[in-house]
């Protein structure tokens, strides 16, 4: 409902809304003014009333807003209502969008402006609707956005964003944190990365978040990873999120280090991916790669192309790795080049499985299957015993 005209100086449009909301409880009221004054004026008490409905239509006639609640107290002259248990619908094109409910209210200047406080919910509606909690809330309706500065936190599915301050931009659909936010996941393989700023799309899901970004990847047994990238971008429907280069992943449990270009999470797989190479470095081994993936259901990271691992005595080549990290089984496919330095032992095979010690080094075998050995013996020197050979520890 648009603005109704008025003399010079009336309440607007709001204001007669809201005395026809009073009903009967403001006529007593209104026929005390016809009263002669006393020496001293009492300033005037606020209407109280039973119920407050405040709705506004835009110039086509289709619904913007609407505000009601249980109990009222309105002040004429301040034209502020105090109200409890406050709800409200927010409209697109004549649609609801946002629903919004708070312990209590305060509409000022007949509703130019709204602050809503105590325990405030704001719900993006949709088929995965975003919750935005808030313990105060002031909303421009003219402005289409609302301010956050106490205590913002947003939610969709297990995802959670918490920052110290927020804005919310109602027509672009569009949340901005802002003071040190904190993208969080929830769930037994919980994910928290602190940012510097983030920009969160209802509609879309997209996610933008300028770094530096620093996170912790909570894993059973109370092992704790940590993850550092310039800045990220990704999707709260689609539950992905994308890390720039370069990102590096920390795991002290295992003296572990990862150095990565870009990097996606997949959640909802539980996956982790790169398709660019990497190095790594796993306690005494180092390892590097045409990409990676790491995933969680089958507790196993590959090293899809260019398999390379390097460790104290020893290398190996192979097209494809494999290294399950409950077992500790590994696996090498393709092209298996394995080198030793003791006696310039060379392996080649096109499987070759092991186990990864305490330390990170890996012991390889090659149970029934074909492999050629190569060892280079130093000759002999023209005096002392001649002895044989040591036999290669791969028998072809």
């Amino acid at each position: 409902m648009g603005r109704s005209a008025g003399k010079p100086g009336s309440a607007p449009w709001a204001s007669p809304l809201l005395l026809l909301a009073m009903g009967s409880a403001a006529l007593p009221l209104l026929l005390l003014g016809c009263r002669p004054q006393d020496a001293k004026e009492e300033p005037p008490q606020p209407f109280v009333f039973r119920s407050l409905n405040l709705r506004q239509k835009g110039t086509d006639g289709l619904p913007l807003w609407e505000l009601s609640s249980p109990e009222a107290r309105y002040d004429l002259g301040r034209r502020v209502a105090q109200a409890r248990d406050l709800s409200g619908t927010i409209y697109a094109k004549g649609q609801p969008a946002y629903r919004l409910k708070a312990t209590s209210g305060t509409v000022i200047n007949d509703g130019e402006v709204v602050q809503l406080e105590g325990l405030t919910r704001l719900v993006k509606l949709g088929p995965k609707p975003l919750l935005i909690t808030a313990q105060r809330l002031r909303w421009y309706p003219r402005q289409e956005r609302m301010v956050i500065d106490h205590s913002p936190q947003a939610s969709q599915g297990d995802l959670r964003l918490r920052s110290r301050r927020a804005l919310v931009l109602l027509q672009q659909e569009k949340l901005e944190l802002r003071g040190k936010p904190v993208l969080e996941r929830s769930g037994s393989d919980q994910l928290k990365l602190a940012l510097k700023a983030v920009d969160w799309y209802a509609r879309t899901g997209q996610l933008v978040g300028m770094g530096p970004v620093r996170g912790e990847r909570r894993l059973p047994a109370n092992v704790v990873q940590t993850l550092t990238a310039p800045r990220l971008s990704g999707n709260s429907l689609t539950r992905v999120i994308d890390l720039a280069a370069p990102v590096q992943l920390l795991d002290p449990s295992r003296k572990a280090r990862l150095d990565a270009s870009d990097t996606r999470i997949e959640m909802a797989l539980e996956r982790i991916s790169s398709p660019h190479p990497f190095t790594a470095q796993l306690d005494q081994s180092r390892l590097s790669g045409q990409g990676f993936e790491v995933l969680g259901r089958s507790h196993t990271v590959l090293i899809p192309q260019v398999c390379r691992i390097q460790q104290p005595g020893d290398s190996l080549e192979a097209n494809r790795c494999s290294w399950n990290w409950q077992t500790n089984e590994v696996a090498a496919d393709g092209g298996v080049v394995l080198r030793r330095q003791s006696l310039n032992q060379i392996t080649r095979a096109e499987r070759l499985t092991g186990l990864l010690s305490k330390e990170g080094r890996a012991e390889f075998s090659n149970p029934g299957n074909r492999v050629l050995s190569q060892v280079k013996v130093p000759p002999r020197s023209g005096s002392g015993p001649r002895r044989s050979a040591q036999p290669p520890p791969f028998a072809p």
